[in-house]
């Protein structure tokens, strides 16, 4: 039986470790130069992988079923959808919310494979890929309804 709703668990977990993965490796330019911001250690790779590993297993968990969206009580933010509609939405196609679910962890995945390998461009590229994974679900779920930037 679930402890935490969706939105504790992304709040607790996926989100520091997505954090984790994503501040993990870029360029940054600036006046002083080029930066290429990465693990340069045995321990920094190690720090990653940790995060990687939770993000993976955090989306089994994330698909537990009888987990609600929010806690009780919980308003949604501007451009949120109220998370009693979330929920329903999830218990109306569970399945769907699973895709979602498991696209993201198999993508934490790859980045675990990206990280044993040492590989800082497949890992800044599966970064971009869990971006869009993570907003996918997003946008079904959370804000369904908020205007899309124009591409």
């Amino acid at each position: 039986m679930p402890i935490v709703s969706i939105k504790e668990l992304m709040d607790s977990t996926v989100d520091p470790a997505a954090d984790g993965v994503w501040d993990a490796v870029g360029t940054i330019s600036s006046a002083k130069g080029v930066d290429h911001h990465q693990p340069r250690n045995d321990e920094e790779w190690q720090a990653v992988r940790r995060h990687a590993v939770t993000l993976a297993e955090a989306m089994n968990v994330v698909m537990i079923d009888g987990r609600h969206a929010a806690p009780p009580g919980t308003k949604a933010g501007l451009g949120e959808q109220e998370p009693a509609r979330m929920e329903t939405a999830i218990k109306a196609n569970p399945a769907q919310f699973n895709q979602f679910a498991t696209a993201t962890r198999d993508v934490a995945v790859e980045m675990v494979g990206a990280i044993d390998r040492r590989d800082t461009q497949a890992l800044m590229t599966l970064g971009g890929t869990l971006d869009d994974r993570c907003e996918a679900c997003h946008v079904t779920y959370w804000y369904p309804n908020s205007p899309r930037p124009k591409t």
